[in-house]
């Protein structure tokens, strides 16, 4: 005997569409039928967690378990400090900056005006803990100094934004043809040299375009990195849409027909989460690459994983058959980028899903917490900034 048919497949799309059809008449907007969350209930959630990261750096408890403080956690959230005008929490934050992850030497020599990408708070430790710079950190780090030189008026910052970014400059070389912007500068006395590799996670032709219109001084080929920036986030793109992370033009010198210009991902494998941060940092310079990831992104609402298919866009399970759910790494840079683009549906849902995923980070203690409140606040204040802006008060 045949099983019943189940009618619900004709008659749930019609609803569907009665309803659509009756709200547009009524005069309605889709957007006014699904409304976001309250502004209210998110700054709330933002006040709590900026409550939170507080406490920690009040308290000095900004290591991860290894003992390092790492350079990523505190230029996210001194970043979030200075665009919500939090002077208090942007003060301390901006000192670890300049005392710790600032590497000092002499003009001339390669490690001057670096950023450490993590540093060890025990003084007996030495600058050795320094071990390496970062270019991903160094980009954050002058995120951060300018935006307290915007919010605070802190103009003695705008020479070690220069020189932070000309450190980072340097760190632009070729191999076998490819321009990219090699991961680290070695700090090692042994070694003290450049890795030969590089992550898209290091590039924001943004961010340089924007202290070049404001007419901060620095390197005469901050230009020339910005274009060849944009150039090689655009040769990343893959078929699905996403963008390859991985930078390694050696790895053509053995298999030129698989890898010409170095460019791949891990496993075929593209960590959702690495593809946003990129996104919303070309919507300048790329608004083209940046809405292609917010298309991908926006597709698969609200059911996104972390992981997926670089070519095929096909979600992918890690060894043990279970899927690994986006959070607030992933939904967090697409709320950020659906601001920048404009686009509010993204917000909403990119909105509702970070404050339901930070709910819980006051009482975290991961290993990961002050990247996640980072990612969480700045998140949120840039999803309050735009619903106010949208609805000024009267």
């Amino acid at each position: 005997m045949d099983a019943p048919r189940d009618d619900r497949r004709i008659v749930t799309p019609l609803r569907v569409l009665l309803v659509v059809l009756l709200v547009a008449a009524a005069g309605f907007t889709l957007p006014s039928l699904f409304p976001g969350p309250d502004p209210a209930d998110a700054e709330a959630m933002r006040d709590t967690l900026r409550d939170a990261a507080w406490a920690s750096v009040r308290d000095h408890d900004l290591a991860r378990d290894d003992g390092y403080v790492y350079a990523v956690d505190v230029t996210q959230l001194a970043t979030y400090a200075a665009r919500a005008g939090d002077r208090e929490l942007f003060d301390p934050l901006r000192r670890l900056i300049l005392d710790h992850l600032l590497v000092a030497r002499t003009h001339g020599d390669p490690a001057h005006g670096v950023i450490a990408w993590r540093y060890h708070p025990d003084p007996s430790e030495g600058t050795a803990a320094r071990d390496a710079s970062g270019t991903t950190e160094a980009l954050r780090a002058a995120e951060a100094l300018w935006a307290g030189v915007q919010a605070f008026g802190l103009d003695e910052d705008r020479d070690t934004i220069a020189l932070v970014l000309d450190a980072y400059a340097r760190h632009a070389a070729y191999d076998n043809g490819v321009w990219m912007i090699r991961n680290y500068f070695n700090l090692h006395p042994d070694v003290y040299d450049y890795a030969t590799n590089s992550f898209l996670v290091d590039y924001d032709p943004d961010l340089l375009t924007a202290v070049i219109e404001a007419g901060l001084n620095g390197r005469e080929d901050w230009a020339e990195v910005v274009e060849k920036s944009a150039a090689l986030i655009r040769a990343a793109r893959t078929p699905a849409g996403l963008l390859h992370q991985m930078i390694r033009p050696e790895v053509g010198t053995i298999m030129p027909h698989l890898a010409a210009d170095g460019l791949y991902s891990l496993d075929g494998i593209e960590q959702l989460s690495n593809v946003l941060t990129v996104a919303e940092r070309c919507t300048t310079t790329n608004p083209d690459v940046s809405r292609g990831v917010l298309v991908f992104a926006r597709d698969r609402m609200p059911q996104l994983r972390l992981y997926y298919d670089a070519r095929t866009g096909d979600r992918y399970r890690p060894p043990g058959g279970e899927d690994t759910w986006a959070g607030v790494e992933t939904w967090g840079p697409l709320l950020r980028l659906a601001v920048k683009l404009g686009d509010e549906r993204t917000e909403r849902e990119a909105t509702r899903r970070v404050m339901h995923l930070a709910s819980g980070f006051p009482d975290y203690n991961g290993d990961d917490r002050m990247y996640l409140l980072g990612e969480a606040l700045l998140a949120l204040e840039y999803a309050i900034d735009a619903q106010s802006q949208r609805n000024p008060a009267p």
